[in-house]
């Protein structure tokens, strides 16, 4: 794991790009997290308490697509979306956060499909 461990710690901006499947990260990514983001490198404990240890990391930006609706995510608690905006926030303290979601991917249309790519091509262009 030593060169993933390297790579993030050398890395200033951090982009995720995923499905969610049943309301979490695919398999290989949930491995990546438990296996790379370890105590003494996403975070530390000082006097007991966690302290954040990715702090170098500017920006951190999720593009991902969803089969569920807004609300049936929302209702499921939205599990991938509080990851990135709670957990990953605290460790990284980025200046700026991106959680691009493309909803109800099952019955998007052609147009639907273009107005989010050119959102997240607008957004990646801001980074």
């Amino acid at each position: 794991m030593q060169p993933y461990v390297d790579r993030l710690r050398a890395a200033e901006v951090l982009i995720f790009v995923f499905p969610v499947w049943n309301f979490g990260f695919p398999a290989i990514l949930k491995g990546y997290f438990d296996r790379v983001f370890l105590p003494g490198v996403s975070f530390r404990l000082e006097d007991g308490l966690v302290a954040p240890n990715l702090t170098h990391i500017r920006t951190l930006a999720a593009v991902t697509s969803y089969g569920a609706t807004p609300l049936r995510a929302f209702m499921a608690g939205n599990p991938p979306r509080k990851m990135f905006t709670r957990v990953l926030r605290f460790v990284i303290r980025p200046d700026r956060l991106r959680y691009l979601a493309l909803y109800d991917m099952n019955r998007a249309t052609a147009a639907n499909r273009t107005a989010f790519l050119a959102r997240v091509g607008a957004e990646m262009d801001r980074l």
